[in-house]
């Protein structure tokens, strides 16, 4: 008699929030990238996350426009992506800059892609959630990875310039 036993494994699946915010400068960088300004909004009484804003570097970010644009925007005469379009762009600033944060977008027929090339303007509202979990935290953030480091390799480490290319 042979008997089977199933392990079940559960994940913890973490919920992301979206985050509300605003679009502060358009800028073409080149004829295939845009670069996009955003301002995080602080949460209101109606659409409070339960976590604030905040990324690493290599983390990118879910993106997509609000349909109902704030009163002060112009965008009410220019399309929108369709509600379920959501583009996936990198984060090209720093979190020590937050709430300002900095998007790059190829150029694309991607719905939102061509939004943000054609049609984001300032005042525009967009939500925003982090995805990614390709990191770098530096070494003095993490102390179980310095266990085995002297003091010696740790300032060394410290002065390594680091650059992510996200593609």
């Amino acid at each position: 008699r042979t008997c089977i036993f199933y392990k079940k494994q559960f994940t913890m699946i973490k919920i992301v929030p979206w985050h509300k915010a605003t679009v502060l400068s358009r800028k073409q960088l080149s004829p295939t990238v845009t670069k996009l300004t955003l301002q995080i909004q602080p949460p209101n009484t109606e659409d409070r996350p339960t976590t604030p804003f905040t990324f690493l570097p290599g983390q990118w970010v879910d993106f997509k426009p609000l349909l109902t644009p704030s009163p002060t925007s112009p965008s009410s005469s220019r399309p929108v992506p369709p509600k379920d379009a959501i583009g996936g762009y990198s984060i090209t600033s720093t979190p020590s800059n937050l709430p300002l944060f900095e998007l790059a977008i190829q150029k694309s027929r991607h719905p939102v892609a061509e939004w943000v090339a054609l049609h984001a303007q300032p005042e525009d509202l967009v939500t925003v959630r982090v995805g990614g979990n390709f990191t770098y935290s530096s070494p003095s953030r993490s102390s179980s990875n310095l266990d085995n480091v002297n003091v010696m390799e740790q300032s060394q480490m410290k002065k390594k310039n680091l650059l992510f290319i996200a593609g």
